[in-house]
C-alpha cells in the first residue's frame, strides 16, 4: 500500500517554546512509486483512499466497518481484522494519537474558565483570544499539544492514506492558524500540502493566495473573519477552477524576496499536475484514435477531440508550461538545494530535522520536501521534469547548519 520510513529523535519530543516548531521527527520518504504507468492521469492521487477500508486486510467489506473507538484512525472488517493489526503494527500509533488527544483536551480545558493577565474575571480564551492566542503566555502549552497532535495525524494519514485522517489533520491544523494567525508553527507551510493531498488543488491555490495577500488586509476585517468562524472551518474565499489561473498574474507577492518557498513549491506541484492531466489526455486521445479502423480518417479531427475533452479551462497550455518554467527558475534561485533534492530525498531526510531554517540553505527546505515528497512522486513527468533540467543523479548542497 505504501513505503514508509519514519525515525524518532527523543530530543525533538522534549517541549520547547511556543516560537519554535515542536515535532516528533517524522520522515516521510517514499521510493519506488510509479506514476508513468498509470493507465489515465486525472490529477489526483489514486493512492488515497475516498473512504475507509480494512487497515488489516486492505478491503471493503459489504458489512459496515468498524472503527478504533480509541483513536478513530483505523477501521476493520472484524475484531478479528481488529486485534492481528493492533499486535502486528498499530499499537505504538493508536497510542501515540489518544495520548496526544489527551494532551489537548487537559491543557485545554483551564482556558475556558479563567482570569488571564491583569483581568480578575474568568474568560473564555477560545472566544476572546482568536486570532492572538500564542500572546498569552498561559496558552503555549496548549499550542504545543496541538501542534503534536497535527503532526500525529499527519503521520497516521501516511501511513493510512485514507481521506478521513487526512482530513482530521486539516481540520486541527486550520484550529491552529485560526487561534494564532502570527502562525509560530509554520502551519502555513504544512496546509497547502495536505490540500494536495487530499485532491484539494483549487483550495490549495486559494489558501496560498489568501495568505500571499494577508498583508494587504485590513486587520479589523481580517479579525472579523476569524472570530465569526467556527473551529476548523474553511474559511478562504473559493474561485471555481482557480489551479488554472496565471498565478504571477494574481499574485505579484511571488516577487517578494520573503515569499515563503512553501508557497511557490505547492503553485509548482499544482502547475505541474495542470500539465501532466493536459498530457495524459491527449496521449490517451491519440491511442484511441490510432487503434480505431478508421484511424486516419479520424486523425483528421483529432484536435477537435482534444479540446472538446480538456475544456477551455487550460487556455493556452504553453503559458501553463512558461509558468512552470517560471516557478522552477525562482524556487532554485531562493533555494538551489529544493528541486534536485526530489530526485534523492534521502540526503536530506536521513539528517537530524533543524530546529531553525536559513533562507536558502538546506535547513529551509526539509520539512517542504518530507511533507510535499509523495505528491512529486505522484505526478507522471515530474520527475522526469527536474532530471531534464538537473540530471538523474544531480549535485548540491544537502548539508544541514544547526544552530
Amino acid at each position: 500500500m505504501k513505503i514508509l520510513t519514519y525515525s524518532t529523535n527523543e530530543e525533538a519530543n522534549t517541549e520547547r517554546n511556543v516560537d519554535s516548531i515542536v515535532l516528533t521527527d517524522f520522515c516521510y520518504v517514499r521510493d519506488g512509486s510509479s506514476p508513468e504507468k498509470i493507465p489515465f492521469y486525472e490529477g489526483k492521487d489514486l493512492h488515497l483512499y475516498e473512504a475507509p477500508i480494512c487497515s488489516y486486510c486492505l478491503t471493503t467489506p459489504t458489512t459496515r466497518l468498524l472503527c478504533c473507538s480509541r483513536c478513530h484512525i483505523a477501521w476493520y472488517c472484524d475484531s478479528r481484522c481488529q486485534k492481528a493489526h493492533y499486535k502486528m503494527e498499530h499499537k505504538s500509533l493508536c497510542n501515540d494519537v489518544a495520548k496526544d488527544l489527551k494532551r489537548v483536551e487537559d491543557e485545554a480545558r483551564p482556558l475556558h474558565n479563567t482570569p488571564f493577565g491583569e483581568d480578575p474575571e474568568p474568560q473564555n480564551i477560545f472566544e476572546t483570544q482568536v486570532g492572538y492566542f500564542g500572546l498569552v503566555p498561559e496558552t503555549h502549552s496548549y499550542l504545543n499539544a496541538r501542534r503534536y497532535l497535527v503532526e500525529t495525524y499527519i503521520h497516521a494519514s501516511f501511513s493510512t492514506e485514507i481521506k478521513d485522517v487526512w482530513e482530521k489533520a486539516l481540520f486541527h491544523a486550520l484550529g491552529l492558524l485560526r487561534l494564532d494567525m502570527n502562525d509560530p508553527f509554520d502551519i502555513q507551510m504544512i496546509i497547502p500540502f495536505i490540500l494536495l493531498h487530499l485532491n484539494r488543488d483549487d483550495d490549495t491555490y486559494d489558501f496560498v493566495c489568501f495568505w500571499l495577500k494577508a498583508n494587504t488586509f485590513d486587520q479589523e476585517s481580517l479579525e472579523k473573519i476569524l472570530c465569526r468562524s467556527q473551529e476548523g472551518e474553511w474559511i478562504y474565499p473559493r474561485e471555481t477552477s482557480s489551479r488554472f489561473d496565471d498565478v504571477f498574474e494574481h499574485n505579484p507577492a511571488l516577487n517578494d524576496p520573503d515569499v515563503h518557498l512553501a508557497f511557490l513549491v505547492a503553485f509548482l506541484f499544482l502547475k505541474v499536475r495542470l500539465i501532466a492531466t493536459y498530457d495524459a489526455t491527449c496521449k490517451s486521445v491519440d491511442f484511441a484514435l490510432h487503434e480505431t479502423a478508421h484511424g486516419p480518417r479520424i486523425l483528421e479531427v483529432r484536435d477537435a477531440v482534444k479540446d472538446m475533452l480538456t475544456g477551455n479551462m487550460y487556455g493556452d497550455i504553453a503559458i501553463q508550461r512558461q509558468q512552470v518554467e517560471r516557478l522552477a527558475d525562482l524556487i532554485h534561485r531562493i533555494n538551489p538545494s529544493m528541486l534536485p533534492s526530489y530526485l534523492n530525498v534521502r540526503r536530506i531526510l536521513n539528517q537530524k530535522r533543524p530546529r531553525t531554517q536559513t533562507r536558502g540553505d538546506p535547513s529551509e527546505i526539509y520539512d517542504i520536501l518530507n511533507y510535499s515528497n509523495s505528491c512529486f512522486l505522484r505526478i507522471p513527468g515530474a520527475q522526469n521534469m527536474l532530471e531534464e533540467r538537473f540530471g538523474e543523479n544531480p549535485t548540491f548542497n544537502a548539508q544541514i547548519q544547526y544552530t
